[in-house]
C-alpha cells in the first residue's frame, strides 16, 4: 500500500512539470501587430506541454496543448485607421490629438468587451468552471479580459504588445514621473522641456480620468450585463500579480518598475527565421551597396495619395535599393525597387545587406530595427509611436520625421542621415546591448508565467503602493505636518520674542518715566 501511495505522489509531482499547468490566453483586440506579438507565447507555452486555451481574433497554428475559441473577425483593427483623419488631428495640437486617440481607444474597447462577453465559447467555459492556474489577458484599452479571470478564479497577469499605457502605471503602483518618463501620446522624450513637462502632465491627467470614468465605466456596464457580481475592473486590475511589456531599456530607456513589471521587449522575434521566397533572395542577393526596406505597417493600406506618391518620387529618384511592403497595384516599380504584400520583416531586416528602415515606428517594427542593428527613419502616425520614434532619436538609432511636411526631398535627407558611419555603427552597438541579457525574452515572459502559476498567483509581488492613498504616497501628509510645524514654531518664536521685547523694552520705558 505504502508503494503505491508513493508511486502516486510521484506521479502528481512528475506530471505538474511533464504535463505542465492548465493557462487561458485572452487577446481581445483584432490588431494583427498584437497577434504577431502574441502567438509565439502561446505557441511556446504548448510546445513546453502546458495546456494552452487561447481566445483571440486570428488563427494559430494547430498543435498539441493549444486550443483556440476565436472571436470571429478577422477584420484587422489597424487598416481601419483613417490616415486622412489622423492628418488633420496632428495639425491641430497635441492636446486634439490625445482626445482624438481617447475617443478611438473609446471605441476598440467596447466593442473588444461586447464580443469577448457574448462569445457562446466563452460563456460556456466560464459556465463549465474549468479549472486554469493562471489566465493570461491583453492590457491594452479594456479590462474585460480580467472579468473573464475572476469569474474562473484564476489568478490574472498581465501582458502589452506595447510601452506601458499611463492609465497602467498606478494599478501596478509603478511611478510615472512625467520629468523623465515620456509621454505615451506625444514624444516628449527624456529629457522635456518645462512647456512638455506641463503638457505631459495634463495630457496625462485627462487620459487617465477619461479611461477610468468613460472607457472603464462603459465597459463595466457591459460586464455586469452578463456577469452582475463582478467587481469593479480597476480593482481587478489592481489583483493582477505582474505584467509582461514589450519594451526594454536599452531603446525606452531605464525607468523604475516594481517587480511585478517585467519587460519583454522583442518576444517576438525568431532569429532563426528564413527568407523563402525566392525572388526576394535574389534581389538581396543583387545588391552591392545596401538595401533600405520600407514598411508602415496594416495601416498603410489607408494612406492618402499624396504620402504614396511622395515615398514613390523618393524611390525612383534615389540611387539605393529598396524592398518596400506595400499593397499598391497602379505602380510598376523600378527596377530598384521590390515590392510586396507581405514581407517576414524581422528576417528582412537582419539580412547584412539591410542598412535602413523607413517605419511608422510600431514597437515592433522598432524593436526588431534595434534587435537587427539597422537604423530607422521613423514616421509615427498613432498612439504610442510618437513615443517610440522619440526613443530611437534619443538612443542613437535614427531619426524622426512628422508625415505632416513628408516629401520625397524630406526622406532622402533623413535618409543620407542614418547612412552615415554613426549612424550604422550605433545601431550595431545597439544590437549588441539590446541582444546581451541572461534570458532572452521569450525565456524571460516564460519563467514568470510558470513562477505565478507555480506560486498560485505570486501575491509577493504586489508592492504596497499598489493600494496606497495618493496622499500617503505623494507623502502630502507628512510635508503638511512638517510645514505646520515649521509654521506653528516661526509663529510661537515671533510671539515669545514680541512678548520678551515688550517685556523688558516696557520695563525700561517705565523705569524713564519713573525718574521723569
Amino acid at each position: 500500500m505504502k508503494t503505491l501511495v508513493i508511486i502516486f505522489l510521484n506521479f502528481v509531482v512528475t506530471c505538474k512539470y511533464i504535463c505542465g499547468y492548465e493557462i487561458l490566453a485572452i487577446f481581445p483586440h483584432s490588431a494583427r501587430s498584437h497577434h504577431i506579438y502574441f502567438t509565439p507565447l502561446v505557441e511556446e507555452l504548448a510546445t513546453k506541454r502546458h495546456n494552452v486555451t487561447v481566445i483571440n481574433y486570428h488563427p494559430v497554428q494547430k498543435q498539441p496543448f493549444l486550443r483556440q475559441i476565436s472571436l470571429q473577425d478577422r477584420q484587422n483593427a489597424s487598416a481601419c485607421v483613417d490616415i486622412e483623419k489622423r492628418m488633420q488631428v496632428l495639425s491641430v495640437s497635441d492636446f486634439s490629438l490625445a482626445y482624438a486617440t481617447a475617443q478611438v481607444f473609446k471605441n476598440i474597447a467596447n466593442t473588444n468587451c461586447q464580443k469577448l462577453m457574448k462569445n457562446r465559447e466563452v460563456q460556456d467555459l466560464i459556465r463549465s468552471r474549468a479549472h486554469f492556474d493562471l489566465v493570461i489577458v491583453e492590457q491594452f484599452v479594456t479590462d474585460c479580459g480580467l472579468a473573464v479571470a475572476y469569474k474562473l478564479n484564476a489568478p490574472a497577469i498581465g501582458i502589452a504588445a506595447h510601452i506601458l499605457s499611463p492609465w497602467t502605471y498606478s494599478r501596478l503602483g509603478a511611478p510615472n514621473n512625467p520629468a523623465y518618463v515620456p509621454n505615451h501620446f506625444f514624444g516628449s522624450g527624456t529629457k522635456p522641456d518645462l512647456f512638455n513637462r506641463i503638457k505631459s502632465v495634463l495630457i496625462n491627467f485627462g487620459m487617465n480620468m477619461y479611461y477610468t470614468h468613460v472607457i472603464q465605466r462603459s465597459d463595466q456596464e457591459i460586464v455586469n450585463a452578463v456577469y452582475p457580481d463582478t467587481p469593479l475592473l480597476e480593482d481587478l486590475g489592481k489583483n493582477m500579480s505582474l505584467i509582461m511589456i514589450n519594451q526594454y531599456f536599452t531603446l525606452t530607456s531605464p525607468r523604475l518598475y516594481s517587480s511585478n513589471v517585467v519587460e519583454v521587449g522583442g518576444m517576438h522575434i525568431n532569429p532563426n527565421y528564413p527568407i523563402e521566397d525566392k525572388s526576394l533572395i535574389n534581389f538581396l542577393d543583387s545588391v552591392s551597396n545596401g538595401v533600405v526596406y520600407i514598411s508602415f505597417g496594416s495601416v498603410a493600406s489607408n494612406f492618402p495619395p499624396r504620402i504614396t506618391n511622395e515615398i514613390r518620387r523618393f524611390v525612383e529618384k534615389s540611387n539605393m535599393r529598396f524592398i518596400w511592403k506595400s499593397e499598391i497595384t497602379d505602380w510598376v516599380p523600378p527596377s530598384n525597387v521590390f515590392v510586396g504584400k507581405w514581407m517576414p520583416q524581422a528576417a528582412v531586416l537582419c539580412h547584412p545587406k539591410v542598412v535602413g528602415f523607413i517605419s511608422h515606428s510600431g514597437m515592433l517594427s522598432t524593436s526588431e530595427a534595434m534587435h537587427c542593428g539597422v537604423p530607422i527613419i521613423s514616421v509615427p502616425l498613432f498612439g504610442e509611436q510618437f513615443a517610440n520614434g522619440k526613443s530611437a532619436v534619443e538612443s542613437g538609432l535614427g531619426v524622426s520625421l512628422d508625415i505632416l511636411t513628408l516629401n520625397a526631398q524630406v526622406l532622402e535627407e533623413a535618409l543620407q542621415t542614418i547612412l552615415k558611419e554613426q549612424y550604422q555603427k550605433k545601431a550595431k552597438e545597439l544590437s549588441q546591448l539590446w541582444k546581451d541579457r541572461p534570458l532572452s525574452p521569450m525565456e524571460t515572459a516564460i519563467f514568470w508565467i510558470e513562477y505565478v502559476a507555480r506560486n498560485k498567483g505570486a501575491v509577493n509581488l504586489k508592492p504596497p503602493t499598489v493600494d496606497m492613498p495618493l496622499y500617503q504616497y505623494l507623502m502630502i501628509d507628512v510635508a503638511f505636518i512638517i510645514a505646520s510645524s515649521v509654521v506653528i514654531t516661526f509663529y510661537i518664536s515671533v510671539k515669545v520674542l514680541s512678548l520678551v521685547l515688550i517685556a523688558v523694552f516696557g520695563k525700561h520705558k517705565l523705569k524713564r518715566k519713573k525718574v521723569d
